[in-house]
């Protein structure tokens, strides 16, 4: 598919509202990504973290191509991602608002179940989201913990069986 594609618009016939109901009914973790410009820390939510390859280690994330923050962030050099835990909804749904602060909870970066400091590789335009892989370069992981899980809309947790 060539980037042209990637930036039409969508079927007349697809409701928006549908198209959120579809796509919310994948279950996903949450992480919050962190980076500092200029000594200035800067942070955004997102549910769309993946892991992409182990040789070479990579991750990617797609913040919002509206994202103020997103803009402001993307220069940085280095970028880490903080996978949260289930206890950190009520962080979470704060965060996600607009013109918040990200950084008034800092026992929730100390906190995560998992911290992926990682470079960008590539940014990819994908319709109203950037496509960001980034290489993996240091990381610390939780012995134990539930991750914070976002389905259809709401935050909650994750419950084996």
């Amino acid at each position: 598919m060539s980037a042209a594609h990637a930036t039409e618009p969508a079927d007349p016939a697809l409701d928006e509202r549908d198209l959120r109901a579809a796509f919310g009914r994948f279950a996903t973790g949450v992480a919050f990504v962190t980076a500092h410009v200029d000594g200035t820390p800067f942070g955004l939510v997102v549910s769309s973290f993946a892991a992409v390859s182990l040789e070479p280690p990579m991750v990617s994330f797609c913040p919002s191509r509206r994202s103020i923050t997103w803009q402001r962030m993307r220069g940085a050099r280095r970028h880490t991602i903080h996978i949260l835990r289930a206890r950190h909804g009520e962080f979470a749904r704060r965060a996600a608002t607009p013109g918040a602060d990200r950084f008034a909870e800092p026992d929730v970066i100390r906190d995560a179940l998992a911290a992926i400091e990682c470079d960008i590789a590539a940014e990819h335009p994908a319709g109203d989201h950037w496509i960001i892989v980034a290489r993996v370069r240091w990381l610390r992981v939780a012995c134990d913990g539930q991750p914070l899980v976002y389905f259809a809309g709401r935050f909650g947790d994750f419950q084996p069986h």
